[in-house]
């Protein structure tokens, strides 16, 4: 490969990020805050609201707005959106993205969001700047009517937005589509959600440059020891050890493919099919749990 093509990313050390206190809670308010009050990242908050468009069936493309919140005011995009039959299409660009570890070294990357009316979340789908800090995406879902945010998170297989809100839509005079009345309020992980003890911290230091696959591959290894870590505080070695036991066998896979200096998709395969496993053994561990608490709990007076 010609050194002209290859892409550089600098690394973080944040594999085991966890390791360190939890980070005070880094979520926006629905109500203005006072910067002079002290700092902004006091505020926390488990719901917010935001506005939803329903863009129709078959109608022509149309353009939205993606603007930064309080957490990140300096990114912007925006999002070509054209409803088909039977699916609507997202083409989703964003400038001045940022590394996602400035809000807690457990937050490794972006991904948008679509939120229903009522409040439903999708994951659309993993934002990955590139050395320019911008990042593009183009998917498809089946909802018409939705809000669009993009939050940070620990692994890219999340099936519940964090409170690390960065971006969400604004609608632009040229947007087509109706904008509705009732706000899509959603609610949101609390930071509390993904902080772990792995021991020792480790020190933040800045590590090798790196190809853009070649940090691809080692993000996603990041990733999957995260969402490992995390479905085990969420006792998911009780509930869904058989789960979580593939998850581990993925990831083991995918650290030595990396040791073997495999090439960077197979890694990346790897590392992302233990991720959502790992995602599948933390959700099948919380449902579990609450199942248990209400067959225990005492019968309503």
């Amino acid at each position: 490969m010609r050194a002209a093509s290859v892409f550089f990313c600098t690394l973080v050390a944040v594999c085991t990020a966890g390791a360190q206190d939890p980070a005070p809670p880094a979520a926006v308010s629905t109500h203005p805050v006072n910067p002079t009050s002290g700092p902004l990242f006091r505020v926390t908050v488990v719901s917010r609201t935001t506005k939803a468009i329903n863009y129709g069936h078959r109608t022509e493309p149309t353009k939205i707005g993606l603007k930064g919140t309080v957490l990140l005011p300096e990114s912007e995009g925006e999002a070509r959106v054209e409803s088909r039959r039977g699916s609507v299409e997202i083409e989703a660009k964003v400038n001045r993205l940022g590394a996602p570890t400035r809000f807690g070294p457990e937050y490794l990357t972006y991904v948008l969001w679509a939120i229903t009316p009522e409040g439903r979340p999708m994951n659309l789908g993993e934002l990955v700047p590139d050395p320019s800090n911008k990042a593009k995406i183009k998917v498809s879902t089946d909802l018409q009517a939705f809000a669009l945010i993009v939050t940070a998170e620990p692994y890219f297989s999340v099936t519940h937005p964090s409170d690390v809100v960065v971006m969400e839509n604004v609608a632009r005079p040229d947007t087509i589509g109706k904008i509705e009345e009732i706000d899509a309020k959603y609610e949101l992980l609390p930071r509390k959600q993904f902080t772990y003890n792995t021991g020792t911290p480790p020190a933040g230091s800045e590590g090798p440059k790196l190809s853009m696959g070649e940090y691809e591959a080692l993000l996603s290894v990041y990733q999957a020891q995260n969402a490992i870590q995390i479905a085990k505080s969420a006792g998911a070695d009780r509930y869904a050890p058989d789960t979580l036991q593939k998850a581990e066998q993925l990831y083991q896979q995918a650290v030595a493919l990396q040791s073997q200096k495999s090439a960077s998709r197979q890694i990346v395969t790897a590392a992302r099919e233990a991720a959502q496993t790992a995602e599948d053994a933390r959700a099948i561990s919380v449902k579990r749990q609450d199942g248990e608490r209400s067959r225990t709990a005492p019968p309503t007076p």
